[in-house]
Order: structure tokens, then sequence, then C-alpha cells
């Protein structure tokens, strides 16, 4: 048994923001950040139906639940979230982070 995350990434205002995603049978895990290395930040669990608590941190909360919420909607499956960003994005990260989600999920059909 081997585990391997999906990646891909995207240009957005001149930085490139990475997305991870590993599917277990019963979850997914979803890690966002910006730079060269991943890293784990605040962090969010969202169940199907969009119940969600925030675990670990403060910063991007709202977004850990909008990209949670899709994910757990799109697998059925509860979601665990990791955004890791620095701060002065505009509001297009939130949807350039849905677009790459979305153009990961659909690689893997």
């Amino acid at each position: 048994m081997s585990l391997t995350f999906q990646m891909d990434s995207m240009e957005l205002e001149g930085k490139i923001l990475h997305c991870g995603v590993l599917e277990l049978e019963n979850a997914v895990l979803a890690l966002f950040w910006e730079g060269d290395k991943p890293k784990l930040g605040s962090t969010t669990v969202t169940l199907p139906g969009a119940a969600s608590s925030q675990l670990l941190g403060d910063r991007d909360q709202m977004l850990g639940r909008v990209l949670g919420t899709h994910l757990a909607t799109k697998y059925n499956k509860m979601s665990l979230v990791s955004t890791h960003f620095f701060k002065g994005h505009s509001d297009e990260v939130g949807k350039t982070l849905l677009d790459l989600v979305k153009r990961m999920m659909e690689e893997k059909n």
C-alpha cells in the first residue's frame, strides 16, 4: 500500500499557489500552500453536509471551509483542509484555488 498526493499549482498575482490532495478510504486530505515547500497551516475538518470545525489556526478560516465543503461534497467523505498563505492576497485567491481543485478532479476522472 502506498499513499500518493495528486499535485498541481497555479499562478496568482505573480505567486505560485500549490495544492496536494490525498484520497483515503474515508477521507480526503488537502494541503494548499504558497512557496517552494509544503507547509501545514490553518486546518479545517468538514463533513459531507457542510458541518465544519476549525482545528488549527485562525487565518483563512472561510477559505478552508469553502474548500473543505467543496471537497467533502464532491468525494462524499470527510475533508481535512490545510491552508498556508502569506498575507496580501486579493479576494481572487479563493476562486483560483477552487479552479485548481476542479481541474485536479477533472484530471483524475
